[in-house]
């Protein structure tokens, strides 16, 4: 961390004194555990006006890739780094287990304040809480409302029936001020959440900072919960219950997003906004799914498959060409470098102005790929690397890798597609698409594959991943098992620990809280 002459000095260099760099306010908004096929863009029938009105008029980011799973896509974003250089590739931080993103890792909070901006956190957390020292207000952030678990309950914010809902701000001597928010126990978190969020965007002052706000959406993450007038909305439309309460979930995250949007054209702020979405992995399809969909893609939550982290994503701003779907290749890890790029220069500055120096980071910056349609910065990402399940993946140019089992590696089709749903309700284009899919379901049958060792797949010309081509191809295998050994030689071992009694909520009056000095 730097000193404040530090952060003078640093943000001296980089915009310079009496620099006309006009820096954006940032709203990096990400959904959980939403599908490929769970937005507007992707399926008509998903009912979510502000982000299909932002994403048609934005750019829409089409090759946007993140981790299978929750803890490790968050650690890469706020580090820039693959998780298994942060012992964070295997499963999720889960309840009162000790461990987290270490406490020594710079994250995109501090980047951003060292630029000058105001930063809040709002939503969900899931990076660790073992002590204060891995919660949001003691890494940057001027503020964080929300829950520091991976999931709880939408209304009574119970996970493993205890209580988890604070405000958190920084307090003196290094100190956390807490504000625990039991009278929150009844009301829907995503209007609890749009409602902070427009409380910060009001009392913003942007005379003095930009504003960074980091807006992490519990919606559409199991448990089904809904407020009746969302579910209401689909009557007639969709039949299957859980894909109507799904669907109901993004449209309440819809109208948080336009809380969010409202709050910054009142304030005067919209028009210097850059609005950043995306889904921080695929719709899980197995076990715990709740009516996600990321048909055509293969696999979901938990997989290395496309569906599983191939995510639903676009960047907007009035500063912005618009209108367009941007087909190059973007990893979670480029967020860091590409946003502080963005916040040290400015959506349109100087080709030479630098951001601040990152170390020895994963991501690339692709703000010029964004603003000006350049190609991508980067060629490859690593998919994952995971010791304790014996399995790695690796993307390079339109080839992918896996190495052991990637996961389960169904495609299931909307709900709708294999119910007699072809009624009076559907359009005759709607007709036609489910019956053209229906019709076409056969090449998504052969699972011969999956005892394979080594699998490759040219997901460009094959984007569900449905011929595998490694004995055709066997000097690409060698090529990217070749580059899979060097990421290997840079991971660490998953760090994932049991549950520590000694975190039971019971000792801290019924709430999930830090409770080791050093974790």
């Amino acid at each position: 961390m730097l000193s404040g002459l530090g952060v003078f000095i640093l943000v001296e260099m980089m915009l310079g004194l009496g620099s006309s760099v006009q820096q954006p306010n940032i709203v990096l908004m990400v959904a959980d555990d939403l599908g490929w096929a769970d937005v507007p863009w992707h399926d008509a029938l998903t009912i979510a006006p502000t982000l299909t009105g932002l994403a048609n008029s934005g750019i829409i980011l089409d090759r946007h890739y993140v981790q299978p799973i929750c803890s490790p896509t968050r650690s890469a974003l706020m580090t820039g780094k693959y998780p298994s250089r942060l012992g964070l590739q295997h499963d999720t931080i889960n309840a009162g287990e000790p461990y987290g993103l270490m406490a020594d890792e710079t994250i995109i909070a501090n980047y951003m304040k060292q630029l000058g901006y105001d930063c809040h956190g709002v939503g969900k957390w899931h990076l660790g809480y073992c002590s204060w020292a891995l919660t949001p207000t003691q890494r940057g952030f001027d503020s964080f409302y929300g829950f520091y678990n991976g999931h709880e309950t939408y209304y009574d914010k119970t996970t493993h029936k205890f209580f988890d809902f604070r405000l958190d701000r920084p307090g003196e001597g290094g100190h956390v001020d807490e504000d625990v928010i039991w009278s929150a126990n009844g009301t829907y978190s995503a209007y609890l959440y749009a409602e902070r969020a427009a409380k910060v965007i009001s009392e913003h002052d942007v005379e003095t900072a930009p504003l960074f706000l980091y807006f992490a959406h519990h919606n559409v993450h199991f448990p089904n919960e809904v407020p009746i007038r969302y579910f209401q909305m689909y009557e007639g439309i969709v039949q299957n219950v859980k894909r109507r309460t799904l669907l109901a979930m993004v449209t309440a995250m819809d109208d948080a997003a336009e809380v969010v949007v409202s709050a910054l054209k009142q304030a005067g702020m919209w028009e210097n906004t850059v609005f950043i979405f995306f889904s921080d992995n695929g719709g899980p399809i197995e076990g715990i799914g709740n009516g996600q969909v990321n048909y055509p893609l293969r696999g979901g939550k938990y997989s290395y498959w496309e569906g599983g982290v191939r995510s639903a994503s676009f960047i907007y701003s009035p500063m912005l060409p618009g209108g367009q779907v941007n087909q190059e290749l973007l990893h979670v890890t480029d967020w860091l470098p590409t946003l502080t790029h963005l916040g040290a220069c400015g959506v349109h500055g100087d080709p030479g102005c630098q951001g601040p120096l990152l170390g020895d980071i994963d991501g690339v910056n692709q703000w010029s790929m964004i603003a000006k349609g350049a190609k991508s910065n980067r060629t490859e990402f690593l998919v994952n690397i995971d010791q304790k399940a014996n399995n790695a993946a690796i993307r390079m140019g339109p080839w992918k890798l896996y190495q052991g089992n990637p996961g389960k590696g169904d495609w299931p089709p909307p709900p709708r597609l294999n119910e007699k749903l072809y009624n009076k309700q559907f359009s005759e284009d709607q007709k036609v698409r489910a019956e053209y899919e229906n019709d076409h379901q056969y090449i998504f049958l052969d699972r011969s594959y999956d005892k394979l060792k080594v699998q490759l797949y040219n997901v460009e010309y094959d984007p569900a991943e449905t011929k595998e081509v490694s004995k055709q191809n066997k000097d690409i295998v060698q090529i990217l098992t070749d580059r899979l050994d060097y990421y290997k030689s840079r991971a660490v071992e998953p760090r994932n620990v049991p549950r520590d009694p000694a975190s039971d909520p019971t000792q801290f009056g019924g709430c999930w809280t830090p409770w080791l000095d050093s974790c």
